[in-house]
C-alpha cells in the first residue's frame, strides 16, 4: 500500500487538519466514517504524533549528554611535556 502525500495549504503548526481534509482522506477506499468518528481518529492520531515527538526530543537530548567534546581546553594553562626531551633528539 502506497502512500500518496497530500500537500497542506496555509496550516498553521499549532492548527488541527480540518474535518473535510480527513473525511476525504479517510473515505477514499469506500469507507463511510461519521464526523464525531473522523474527530476521534483525527485526536488519537494527533496523540500519537505528540508521543512521538516527546520521544524523539528525550532521545536526542540523551544522546547530546552522551557526546564527548573533544575540544576542552581545561589544561591549557600548564605547561606541555615534550616527548622527546634532551640534547641528542633524532630529527629525521
Amino acid at each position: 500500500m502506497k502512500a500518496k502525500i497530500r500537500p497542506l495549504k496555509n496550516h498553521a503548526e499549532t492548527d488541527k487538519l480540518e474535518i473535510a481534509a480527513c473525511k476525504e482522506i479517510l473515505n477514499a477506499n469506500g469507507n463511510e466514517y461519521t464526523d464525531e468518528e473522523i474527530c476521534r481518529i483525527r485526536d488519537y492520531l494527533y496523540q500519537l504524533a505528540e508521543i512521538q515527538c516527546r520521544h524523539f526530543k528525550q532521545w536526542q537530548a540523551k544522546q547530546f549528554d552522551n557526546i564527548i567534546s573533544i575540544n576542552r581546553n581545561e589544561n591549557e594553562t600548564e605547561e606541555s611535556i615534550p616527548l622527546y626531551p634532551g640534547e641528542y633528539r633524532r630529527t629525521g
